[in-house]
């Protein structure tokens, strides 16, 4: 499975806010730079997070985005569904529009368990332990890592 550009956008901001401070707002012209995202498009990728309750936001001076509190119980499989909805636990391998038990396509009863193991998996995943993980490259630019 292949997650959206969306999806793999909205967990890379998510997991950039995760790692700053507590209270420290971040604009989002300054975290789009800092992953290397469309500024634009990112504004429209934190909407459904901040509706969901996820991020506070706040405009004008002073003002950009946060994680509100509950990095540990908002897990992957939580932002994947916020982001493409339930096709990531529900979309037919092949892409046939019905694709169940009574209606299955070819690949359906092998594809089947192992989706639902990728399902537990996603979910055992905070975006708290997503954050404390290694840091990725845009996390440790300027910092000198060749030393030998």
């Amino acid at each position: 499975m292949l997650l959206s550009r969306a999806s793999q956008y909205t967990l890379q901001a998510l997991i950039y806010l995760a790692r700053q401070p507590p209270d420290h707002m971040v604009m989002v012209k300054d975290m789009a730079d800092e992953l290397g995202l469309p500024v634009f498009y990112l504004a429209k990728l934190i909407q459904p997070p901040a509706r969901a309750g996820w991020l506070t936001t706040a405009r004008g001076r002073g003002g950009g985005v946060r994680l509100s509190n509950g990095a540990e119980t908002i897990t992957l499989l939580d932002i994947l569904h916020l982001t493409d909805g339930h096709r990531v636990t529900t979309e037919c391998l092949l892409g046939f529009k019905e694709c169940e038990d009574e209606t299955a396509c070819v690949l359906h009863c092998q594809w089947k368990p192992i989706k639902q193991e990728l399902t537990d998996g996603l979910g055992g995943y905070s975006l708290a332990a997503l954050a404390n993980s290694a840091l990725p490259h845009w996390l440790t630019r300027g910092e000198d890592h060749d030393q030998a």
